[in-house]
């Protein structure tokens, strides 16, 4: 069972997983949706993964597939970790913090805004 949402990482006990799939379960009171884009590690959890959405108290979805299948004790980050990839930067809407990743920043794919244009050069003006 989950024990704290605050700045504190925690331990979900029994979390359930199975390879090639994002779906993981638990007991009662094992997720809630502050828990959406919070890291999670645990065995069979790929390296860098997170909660990708909250259906339930017991249900959750990953943000990749699992690598094992199997009942182990995970971990999710503290609410203070992000778990969106980027140091320093938070995403402002809830469309930012799914699409931006440090893969799609890697890909080319997806930028945030505050760093997407930085290929713009400012004029500068000249007094005559």
């Amino acid at each position: 069972m989950a024990t704290g949402r605050g700045t504190d990482p925690r331990s979900i006990a029994s979390v359930t997983t199975t390879s090639g799939s994002t779906a993981i379960g638990g007991p009662a009171g094992s997720f809630a949706a502050a828990d959406v884009g919070r890291r999670i590690t645990g065995t069979g959890i790929p390296a860098g993964a997170t909660l990708a959405a909250v259906a339930s108290a017991t249900a959750a979805t990953l943000s990749a597939n699992a690598t094992a299948t199997g009942t182990i004790t995970a971990t999710v980050a503290a609410g203070g970790d992000s778990g969106f990839g980027f140091t320093g930067w938070s995403p402002e809407t809830e469309a930012e913090s799914t699409t931006y990743t440090v893969a799609a920043v890697n890909a080319g794919t997806a930028y945030p805004d505050k760093i997407a244009d930085t290929k713009t050069r400012s004029v500068q003006r000249v007094r005559t």
